[in-house]
C-alpha cells in the first residue's frame, strides 16, 4: 500500500520528555529519523542512517551535542555534518546526513518533513493548553497499527462515543442530535449540541452533575492531522449555547496524528481542564480515564486496519449523515496533497 503525505507541514515527532541523553529512533512518513538534543539541549533530528555504511545512528550515543555512529565511530553534529572520523584528520567530502527542521513547543517536539526552506515555525498549530498555566493538561502517546486517516475519521465523528466509550464519554442520545459542519481554507469544524440528556460518566465525575445536562462537542480539525476538541456540559437551560458556561465545566481534548507508514501512526494527545487546578488526585484520575477512553479508539482503528488489509480492492464503502465532517476533511487533505505534488 502506497501512501502520499502532505510534507510541507509541521507534525509532532515526540513528547519533549522523550528526548533526553539518549537518541530516539522514530519513523515518520516511511523515513527513519533519529532525534536527540544538540548543543545547549536544543532538539535535533537527522536521517537515521550513517553516511558511511548506513548504520542506524539511533543505536549510537550522544556526547557534547553530537551523535556517534556505533559501527565505526563517525560523529555528526546537529546540522547533519560529519565532524570527526576515527583514524584520520580529514572528513571526506559529502560526509553528511539529512537534517530535518525541529522546534520544541507546547511540550512537544515538532518536525518538518518537507522543504526546509519553507519551515516557518509561526505556522505550528496552537496547542497552548498543553503548557498554559491557566490549564492543567494530561497526555500521552499511542503507537497505532492503523493509517492516520482512520484516526482523522474517528475524531471528526463523535457519534461513536455511545458505542465505543460507554463507560467514559458516551450516552445513548448523542447520535440523535445533528452536527453542523463548516469549512475554512485549512480547517473543518463539526459542532454538535446535545440538549437535556444525561451527563456521560466522565463529566458526572468532574462536574458533579446529578441531573440532565446540555452538552457540546466542538471539533476543530486543522489539516493535515491536528484536532482541538472543545467539550463540556452545563446544567440544562443555563445558557451554555449562548456563551455562559459558568454552570458547567469545559475541557479540551486535543490530538495530533503523525503518520509512520501507510498502516501505522504516532498518536499524540493531551486533555486539558481549567477548573479544580490544584487537585492532583483529580489530575491522576483524568489521566487514567482519558487514556482508557482513547485506548478504546486505538482498538477500533487497529481492527479496521486489519479488515482493510484483508479486503478486496473493489469492496465498496458507504457514507452516512454523521460523515459530513469526515468527507470535508478528506477532500481538503486530498486537494492539498495533490497541489503539493
Amino acid at each position: 500500500m502506497t501512501e502520499r503525505y502532505l510534507r510541507n507541514r509541521w507534525y509532532v515527532a515526540a513528547w519533549a520528555h522523550e528526548i533526553d541523553s539518549s537518541p530516539l529512533a522514530r519513523t515518520i512518513m516511511d523515513e527513519p529519523i533519529v532525534l536527540f538534543r544538540g548543543e545547549g539541549g536544543a532538539p535535533a533530528a537527522l536521517e537515521d542512517s550513517c553516511a558511511h555504511r548506513f548504520m542506524p545512528l539511533s543505536m549510537g550515543k550522544v556526547e557534547n551535542g553530537c551523535i556517534e555512529c556505533p559501527y565505526h565511530g563517525l560523529v555528526f553534529d546537529a546540522t547533519g555534518a560529519c565532524v570527526s572520523v576515527p583514524g584520520q584528520t580529514k572528513v571526506p567530502p559529502g560526509a553528511a546526513v539529512r537534517r530535518y527542521p525541529v522546534v520544541e513547543r507546547y511540550r512537544w517536539i515538532w518536525i518538518w518533513m518537507g522543504d526546509p526552506a519553507l519551515a516557518d515555525d509561526a505556522t505550528i498549530p496552537d496547542f497552548h493548553w498543553n503548557d498554559d498555566p491557566a490549564w492543567v493538561a494530561v497526555g500521552d502517546y499511542f503507537y497505532v497499527k492503523g493509517n492516520y486517516r482512520l484516526l482523522i475519521d474517528n475524531l471528526l465523528d463523535l457519534s461513536h462515543v455511545a458505542y465505543v466509550h460507554a463507560s467514559t464519554l458516551g450516552t445513548d442520545g448523542v447520535a440523535n442530535f445533528p452536527v453542523k459542519v463548516t469549512r475554512e481554507d485549512d480547517k473543518v469544524h463539526a459542532v454538535r449540541w446535545i440538549f437535556d440528556e444525561p451527563a456521560p460518566p466522565l463529566f458526572k465525575m468532574v462536574g458533579g452533575f446529578t441531573g440532565k445536562v446540555d452538552r457540546w462537542q466542538m471539533i476543530h480539525y486543522q489539516e493535515p492531522s491536528h484536532f482541538m476538541i472543545d467539550v463540556g456540559c452545563a446544567e440544562v437551560g443555563t445558557g451554555a449555547m449562548d456563551g455562559d458556561r459558568s454552570h458547567g465545566v469545559t475541557m479540551f481534548s486535543n490530538h495530533s496524528l503523525t503518520p509512520e507508514t501507510a498502516t501505522s501512526t504516532h498518536y499524540f494527545w493531551h486533555h486539558a481542564r481549567n477548573f479544580r487546578l490544584n487537585e492532583p488526585e483529580l489530575t491522576e484520575t483524568l489521566a487514567k480515564a482519558t487514556s482508557t477512553a482513547f485506548g478504546e479508539d486505538v482498538v477500533i482503528i487497529e481492527a479496521q486496519q486489519d479488515r482493510i488489509n484483508r479486503a478486496s480492492a473493489d469492496k465498496p464503502i458507504i457514507d452516512i449523515n454523521a460523515d459530513a465532517g469526515v468527507l470535508q476533511a478528506r477532500r481538503l487533505l486530498d486537494a492539498l496533497i495533490a497541489s503539493e505534488k
